[in-house]
């Protein structure tokens, strides 16, 4: 087996790393709204998917604005953190964890259509229209993603792949959360 065969093999191990950058990183975005929100003062709640105040409103309109904000940077940050690391560890264990922040809100950027979330409400909010932010930050973290892919040698079979499999495990992590209304605060 070649060295570019090994870097491109999905296997059971890799499914697994894929399953847990997926919930790992929805978990701490989710918490990251929270946090935002019980440090303004806002009694808070959060699921897998979700996260806001108790009482259904925010004790400052304002707030609504930096508690939505929180998640989507989280997840940025998280991006740019496993870029570097990636670069400096070249671990194809590492990608998932990139590259599930770009599908995390590329599916967020589409589910604007059906109503207003984090960059979407933001951008009405900020008066530049629904999808303007998610389209800002959807090419910003591909951008993350393809240059560490091309610099790693990642096929595109692999990204491929790694993205269907981000996109299966976000979509059944949506799906148990809203069945079994999982609260983890």
């Amino acid at each position: 087996m070649t060295q570019n065969n090994i870097i491109n093999k999905i296997d059971l191990k890799y499914v697994v790393i894929v399953l847990c950058a997926v919930f790992f990183s929805t978990l701490f975005h989710e918490l990251a709204h929270w946090s935002m929100g019980e440090i303004l003062g806002n009694d808070m709640n959060a699921s897998l998917n979700s996260a806001g105040p108790i009482s259904g409103n925010y004790i400052q309109k304002w707030h609504t604005h930096a508690v939505t904000l929180a998640g989507p940077l989280f997840t940025i940050l998280q991006a740019i953190l496993f870029y570097f690391l990636l670069n400096k560890y070249p671990k194809k264990e590492l990608y998932p964890f990139l590259l599930f922040p770009f599908a995390m809100r590329f599916w967020a950027g589409l589910a604007n259509l059906l109503g207003p979330n984090d960059e979407g409400r933001l951008g009405l909010s900020l008066g530049i229209g629904l999808l303007t932010l998610s389209i800002l930050v959807s090419c910003f973290l591909f951008f993350l993603a393809y240059k560490s892919s091309k610099r790693h040698g990642f096929s595109l079979k692999f990204n491929l792949i790694s993205f269907l499999l981000c996109s299966v495990f976000l979509i059944i992590l949506s799906f148990v959360n809203e069945y079994f209304k999982i609260k983890i605060i």
